[in-house]
């Protein structure tokens, strides 16, 4: 396999565990059913600590078999195929590896958060859910417009690091519409607590 190929591959794999549920989250969103796949964002995510690993090891065996051609080829007066291309390949495998490896561990670096209390000023509900399947930033994103998209929540905020997510509700909250969105993203949800602010 030769060091472009390689590149492509691990830039594949790193953005395997991110990229499935904004995808899916999109098709939700556009009215494309997605309940078949669903499980498969949950899945990656699951194995992310493992693919994350093996795709910076295949940008690393990349830009050694890219030296290794060049060194030989210019040993022997040879021309490198590709040359530009698979230079181009390897900087942007090494950024979208290096971009989604940064956005697995931000969090850790900078801290948790406190859970939010019941504070917005037109709710009238919160509740937290516990969402299984959440394993980075992107997964955050993804619940967070899944829950937003059902309508009647009034702000929403979730942590990967706690596998959870905070909702503030307008009105009577439809908790099965909640869960359908969230598994229609490919992750599942239980809600913990539910609290009514009086007015």
């Amino acid at each position: 396999m030769d060091a472009k190929k390689l590149s492509i591959l691990s830039m594949i794999a790193a953005s395997s565990c991110c990229l499935p549920p904004l995808i899916l989250l999109g098709l939700t969103l556009i009215g494309v059913g997605t309940a078949g796949v669903a499980g498969l964002s949950s899945t990656l995510g699951s194995l992310k600590w493992y693919i994350l690993p093996l795709a910076i090891f295949g940008v690393g065996l990349s830009y050694w078999l890219y030296f290794r051609e060049k060194k030989k080829c210019s040993n022997k007066a040879c021309r490198m195929a590709n040359k530009s291309l698979t230079k181009a390949m390897l900087t942007i495998s090494t950024i979208v590896v290096a971009g989604f490896l940064s956005w697995s561990i931000y969090p850790y670096v900078l801290g948790a958060t406190p859970a939010p209390q019941l504070t917005e000023a037109t709710s009238t509900h919160f509740a937290a859910y516990a969402i299984d399947g959440m394993t980075c930033g992107g997964c955050e994103i993804a619940v967070n417009e899944a829950i937003r998209a059902t309508g009647f929540v009034d702000s929403v905020r979730s942590d990967f690091r706690e596998s959870r997510a905070y909702v503030w509700f307008k009105g009577n909250p439809d908790f099965e519409l909640i869960e359908d969105a969230l598994a229609s993203v490919g992750y599942s949800a239980e809600q913990l607590t539910m609290e009514r602010e009086e007015k």
